[in-house]
């Protein structure tokens, strides 16, 4: 049966951009690898045919057994379509992570200029809380959430 989750991919347009944008969200590159040449699979694996492609593994912390985000550059074929244009198409259409401090999280993307979704929002959780949740886009368009770590109290 299914163990632990390990990663969630997210396909790339431009390599280094991306990188940049994730290690200022406070992500570590922890792999960086080329499949295809001389790797024999790759494209069965994926069902697609490929002959070359980057990946770049980024975590949060140095748990070595927390997920990783899987960023994938492909370079042969390059990369194609684009993110769902709304967040209500099936499928996985966001990725949720929780923070510390969602209020200077807000400030800091405006800041640089980051496509936010919607301004941050706030709702009434259990046992009083309040959760700040809010999304913004990546480079490439791929929808990202961040929720205020109240929302841990969702789960006990």
């Amino acid at each position: 049966m299914f163990r632990r989750f390990f990663h969630v991919n997210i396909c790339v347009r431009e390599m280094e951009r991306s990188i940049q944008f994730y290690q200022d969200l406070g992500f570590i590159k922890v792999a960086d690898f080329i499949l295809g040449g001389g790797t024999p699979g790759i494209g069965q694996a994926l069902g697609l045919e490929v002959k070359k492609l980057r990946g770049v593994f980024m975590r949060l912390g140095d748990d070595p057994h927390a997920p990783v985000l899987d960023l994938v550059q492909f370079i042969d074929p390059p990369p194609q379509g684009q993110p769902y244009a709304t967040l209500n198409n099936l499928g996985i259409c966001r990725i949720a992570f929780i923070v510390d401090d969602i209020d200077q999280i807000y400030r800091t993307l405006l800041a640089k200029g980051v496509e936010i979704v919607a301004p941050l929002q706030r709702y009434e959780g259990p046992r009083g809380t309040t959760i700040g949740v809010m999304c913004f886009k990546d480079p490439d368009g791929t929808v990202l959430e961040v929720m205020s770590d109240e929302i841990e109290s969702w789960l006990r």
